[in-house]
């Protein structure tokens, strides 16, 4: 049950980053527009941007990993864990470990910025012009991590249930699009 609600948490938080690129997608686009044709930008946008991308990155990260869609060279791995099982969960587990402890090192040094960027009111910005607050990308990037760092476990801990011989826990699988289609069109 626990698994199912995380799972959720971290579907949302990928869709919300979906839609933001939306977002500023129409907002750029419409800042461009009226760049050109009426020589009136839209003021923030530059900053806007900048901001979004780290939240966008941070919100869409654990999704990535739970899905099988994190860059790494899968070709090694996965050869072993299908000839070696034992030895492939093995290495499973070192891989998840490490992001675990690579994650627990962001957010142990973003904690401390986070509350200095909410208590001191830095921004981000032109004062007069357009002006951001720092805190909510800071607090998404520690977000972030934690849930990296959660998914990462829940890897380590499938990696443990295989070397004992049980299935993995339920989760959402990658979906191949090319090989979906395909299979579709077979039918």
């Amino acid at each position: 049950m626990l698994r199912r609600l995380f799972d959720l948490i971290v579907v949302v938080a990928n869709g919300a980053a979906s839609g933001w690129i939306f977002v500023m997608m129409a907002l750029i686009t419409t800042d461009i527009f009226l760049r050109f044709v009426f020589g009136a930008p839209i003021s923030g946008v530059t900053e806007i941007v900048e901001i979004s991308i780290v939240i966008i990155v941070y919100l869409q990260l654990t999704h990535t990993l739970k899905v099988g869609r994190m860059t790494r060279s899968d070709a090694l791995y996965s050869t072993i864990l299908r000839r070696f099982p034992p030895v492939g969960h093995v290495m499973g587990i070192i891989f998840s470990l490490a992001g675990i402890g690579l994650m627990v090192a962001i957010v142990k040094g973003g904690w401390p910025k986070w509350i200095q960027a909410y208590e001191g009111g830095h921004f981000i910005g032109n004062a007069g012009v357009f002006t951001f607050p720092e805190w909510p990308q800071r607090l998404i990037l520690v977000i972030g991590c934690s849930m990296l760092a959660i998914q990462f476990a829940l890897m380590a801990l499938d990696n443990i249930r295989g070397l004992m011989g049980k299935p993995p826990l339920e989760h959402e699988e990658a979906v191949d699009v090319e090989v979906a289609v395909i299979e579709e069109a077979l039918k």
